[in-house]
């Protein structure tokens, strides 16, 4: 039988498709996806699964993984609310290092990886969708980083991915905000990048699959390094400053207002 904690926590399914996997997180009934130590664990036992799986390949197919939800109104919205009794200046250096573990092993997958994105992702679910090479969706896709409403900087590389995809100027005016933008917004800004009607997106991520299937896994695999190799130097350092500063928010009088503000807020 399952513990009520394992009943409340956001679960982690693997599945293999003809030309692709799917990673779908499946939270509780009612509830939207979240994240912690555990949940990010399973992520990686997941991806390291795939990479096994592509070591052994000799099929000569190139597969796609899709990041998805079992959720249709959330995608992802961060932290789970239990993390936040957790976090201190000791834990936080573990808390950071996890997070970039995973995305850093999503992100460096030698595959194309495809976020399918319907509802809201914010705060590092929203840097979870940016690990992924490609975020689409459909019209009621959501998206923030809103952690300066908690007094948080992202901390799994959302400055740098969010700068990447939008620019300087743009990742600085969704952060200052905490602006949740809708889909058209992020489509425009260059935060997504395809916008499907909901009964589509599933036919539209097939038909990128089945493509993607054909061409060579080696070319594939190659370009997808050559990219990622240029933009490692900054992912690295983005790590060690994500770790700093966030050790930094933790230990302020007005993170901690703000952290049991939104706690009572919780309870009421």
């Amino acid at each position: 039988m399952q513990s009520d904690l394992a009943i409340m926590r956001t679960t982690v399914r693997l599945e293999e498709l003809e030309n692709r996997w799917e990673i779908t997180l499946a939270p509780p009934k009612g509830k939207p996806p979240t994240l912690d130590l555990e949940v990010m664990s399973a992520l990686k036992a997941a991806l390291d699964t795939i990479a096994e799986a592509l070591l052994k390949s000799d099929n000569g197919r190139c597969r796609t993984l899709v990041v998805q939800s079992a959720s249709e109104r959330y995608f992802c919205v961060g932290a789970d609310i239990g993390v936040l009794h957790t976090l201190s200046e000791e834990t936080m250096p573990r808390w950071i290092a996890c997070g970039h573990d995973t995305f850093n092993a999503l992100e460096d997958l030698p595959i194309p990886v495809v976020a399918k994105m319907r509802g809201y992702a914010l705060g590092g679910g929203l840097e979870l969708a940016m690990a992924c090479d490609l975020i689409v969706c459909d019209p009621t896709a959501k998206a923030g980083q809103v952690e300066a409403n908690l007094g948080f900087v992202p901390g799994w590389g959302g400055a740098h991915r969010l700068s990447r995809r939008i620019g300087m100027a743009g990742a600085k005016r969704l952060f200052f905000t905490g602006e949740i933008v809708d889909a058209q917004t992020a489509f425009s800004m260059g935060m997504i990048d395809e916008i499907r009607e909901r009964e589509e997106l599933d036919t539209f991520i097939e038909a990128f699959s089945r493509t993607v299937s054909l061409k060579s896994p080696v070319a594939i695999r190659g370009f997808k390094q050559l990219l990622n190799e240029a933009e490692r130097p900054a992912r690295d350092g983005s790590a060690l400053a994500d770790s700093a500063y966030s050790q930094d928010c933790i230990n302020s009088p007005d993170t901690r207002m703000r952290i049991r503000n939104f706690l009572n807020k919780g309870r009421n």
